[in-house]
């Protein structure tokens, strides 16, 4: 037996993990007692990218995980299915950066708006980069701007192929460690190659018969810019299920929402059936975006349908 150490993990590859310590990365299994804990069988794997954790270097060199740290966060997911389970797709993470694009795939709001639940349930901040500036109309760009008026939100435009706002998304991702999550070619790589040369990420293009992208990222995997600066990125996703909120407080991680909720005529509220319903006002009135509201109903809906399938 070797010595223990602590270390990060920075890459995740089905039953083996990459540790990284002072710039010395070592592949890692997980002692089988922590994979047995109780709280360990509801997730599809207890260990993910930006934990921290103790480990033992083996006499062959590779390493043993013994514990993990207590976490800041996580960034999490439902698993298809009824019976599914929680993917922790990362953790420890300052912010989130939901990548979308105006062309190929086309932009997904509420693909965004899933995941800034998220983010607002972990206390996590949310940036939504939209690329392919370069080929949106002005009143695209607007109409995005409408649809998050008012809801605490960060916007910025970028293009990959003209560099524009790489400044701008810079200035977020400085001194953090970022996790950035979107659809298959969308242009994370391309944007990371832009704003960090020397990482060289493999990029390929939007495939011409479906009309998405194909995968370039393969594994949840921490990439170190510099001693402050880490992103963690992550595979194309198609979707993104909520799973561990009940329906009726989902209204709480809707910032302009959360704002006016306490003049609803009842408490809780869910802003759907309800008479007296403030939200419901503001949405007519115009100052809550019907888009949103609209986006909100679906992440309501299916949650009510996620329980009651459940208790069913």
């Amino acid at each position: 037996m070797g010595n223990n150490k602590t270390g990060i993990v920075i890459k995740v590859m089905g039953l083996y993990y990459t540790v990284d310590a002072d710039g010395e990365s070592r592949n890692c299994t997980l002692r089988g007692r922590i994979r047995q804990l109780e709280e360990n069988k509801t997730i599809t794997n207890p260990v993910a990218v930006g934990d921290y954790v103790n480990y033992t270097i083996q006499d062959d060199g590779s390493g043993v995980i013994e514990s993990i740290h207590e976490r800041t966060n996580i960034f999490s997911r439902k698993e298809k299915g009824r019976n599914s389970k929680e993917d922790i797709i990362a953790a420890n993470c300052d912010l989130i950066v939901v990548m979308q694009s105006f062309r190929q795939p086309r932009l997904n709001l509420r693909f965004v708006d899933r995941i800034a639940v998220r983010g607002k349930m972990q206390g996590i901040p949310v940036l939504v980069c939209i690329n392919k500036s370069d080929l949106a109309k002005e009143d695209e760009k607007k109409g995005v701007l409408e649809y998050y008026r008012n809801a605490g939100i960060d916007i910025v435009f970028v293009s990959a192929v003209t560099s524009d706002g790489l400044k701008d998304i810079y200035r977020y991702l400085e001194d953090n460690v970022s996790i950035l999550v979107g659809f298959s070619g969308v242009g994370k790589s391309s944007i990371l190659n832009g704003l960090f040369p020397d990482l060289d990420l493999r990029v390929k293009e939007v495939s011409s018969r479906t009309g998405k992208g194909r995968h370039t990222t393969t594994n949840v995997e921490m990439i170190s810019v510099d001693k402050n600066t880490a992103i963690i990125d992550t595979p194309g996703m198609r979707e993104f299920g909520l799973m561990d909120m009940e329906p009726h407080i989902v209204g709480n991680y809707f910032y302009e929402f959360a704002e006016h909720a306490d003049k609803c005529g009842f408490m809780p509220c869910t802003h759907d059936h309800e008479p007296g319903c403030e939200i419901k006002r503001l949405v007519e009135q115009g100052t809550i975006s019907s888009e949103r509201y609209v986006s909100y109903l679906n992440i309501l809906h299916s949650l009510q349908e996620y329980f009651d399938n459940m208790y069913s």
